[in-house]
């Protein structure tokens, strides 16, 4: 028992403390930021931009991210193309009342889900470099602008922006810490993933995704595979909605289907040695998504061990407030009250499901095509 506690507890320390320690001392002493103008060649054109949103029953939000869009400060060429994925409400229709020579829109008879609706947008785009983003996720004014300027440098090959939640939820803490650590795996070269809301990809190294992968957390493994860099753009905002409703099952679905690139390319990223990738991937994603079961195991080891005294006594005390404050969030969270409380139940949750994303991506159990947060 004494051994599954170090274990699980040197893994959660080290998945939530040492990680970000470990970056900071790979990190180069002069990192160079994502946006600066080393290693553009003289070049300093702004990449032309395709904006790509696979939107299924988004009638609620689609015309404002038009709007959003059109309304955005860019010195170069951008285009938007929405592929509607099989919309069964009025989608389709509005995207089409509001196309022109910036906007075009493309019809899935049929739902085939998020990945191929990506693969046709993409296939039809124009512009030197995909812009991906959601369809109820709204961009800063001059988000595209600082999104693209680092792709001047030629090494770059995808760049992801960050999202911002309103309010104070599980969401923008959860952000904010996933930012931080973006950050310094950007001084790397490397993200873990980008974020949905917003990132840009060069074409040429874009490929037809399976249907079955997330295109945010594949992307930068081919990025990493070409060998080309992957940064973030911290002051690339786009501002998303954040709703407790559905949040438990999306991440379930969003962890399923991440779990499944990482077990497929991770022979790839190790015959092609691309140590760095590795090492974010399983710090950052894999050891987090084991949260849920580590701290079971911690658990279960610490009731026994209580019993000589001294240090895991008193760790048995802080997981039984724990355990306490988290069922106090669940009732609040229930009520509607916001609090620290919750925020402690948030993340249970939140490491619950990334956990039964982990198995139902083990049990083949990975959905193709699901319900967007507003239905």
């Amino acid at each position: 028992m004494t051994g599954l506690f170090y274990i699980s507890g040197f893994l959660l320390l080290y998945a939530y403390v040492l990680y970000p320690m470990v970056l900071i001392a790979l990190s180069p002493s002069q990192p160079r930021r994502a946006g600066s103008d080393d290693g553009c060649a003289g070049s300093t054109a702004a990449p032309s931009l395709s904006v790509i949103v696979a939107a299924y029953n988004e009638d609620r939000c689609i015309a404002h991210k038009i709007e959003n869009f059109l309304s955005c400060r860019y010195s170069g060429e951008a285009e938007m193309i929405v592929v509607s994925d099989g919309s069964s409400d009025r989608t389709a229709e509005i995207a089409e009342s509001m196309a022109g020579e910036r906007v075009r829109v493309i019809r899935q008879p049929q739902r085939r889900g998020k990945g191929v609706a990506v693969n046709e947008g993409a296939n039809a785009a124009r512009g030197e470099v995909l812009v991906f983003t959601d369809a109820n996720a709204m961009f800063a004014a001059d988000a595209l602008e600082k999104v693209a300027r680092p792709m001047r440098d030629k090494s770059i090959g995808l760049v992801t922006g960050v999202s911002r939640y309103p309010g104070e939820t599980i969401g923008s803490t959860y952000q904010r810490y996933e930012q931080m650590l973006k950050g310094l795996e950007s001084r790397l070269g490397v993200v873990a993933g980008a974020d949905g809301a917003l990132y840009a990809i060069r074409r040429d190294l874009f490929k037809p995704l399976d249907p079955a992968l997330i295109n945010d957390f594949v992307h930068p493994i081919v990025a990493s595979l070409a060998g080309a860099q992957s940064v973030m753009a911290g002051d690339a905002f786009a501002l998303e909605e954040f709703s407790e409703a559905g949040e438990f099952a999306r991440q379930v679905r969003m962890v399923s289907q991440a779990a499944l690139v990482y077990f497929r390319l991770l022979p790839e990223l190790i015959k092609k040695r691309r140590w760095r990738s590795i090492l974010v991937l399983t710090s950052h994603k894999m050891l987090r998504w084991l949260t849920a079961p580590l701290l079971v195991i911690a658990v279960i080891a610490t009731v026994p061990l209580a019993g000589r005294g001294g240090t895991f006594r008193v760790v048995l005390g802080m997981e039984i407030l724990f355990a306490l404050i988290a069922a106090i969030g669940m009732v609040a969270s229930r009520r509607g009250t916001e609090g620290n409380a919750t925020i402690a139940y948030q993340f249970v949750a939140l490491n619950c499901a990334q956990a039964v994303g982990l198995w139902r991506c083990f049990s083949g159990e990975v959905p193709v095509v699901w319900k967007p947060r507003n239905l």
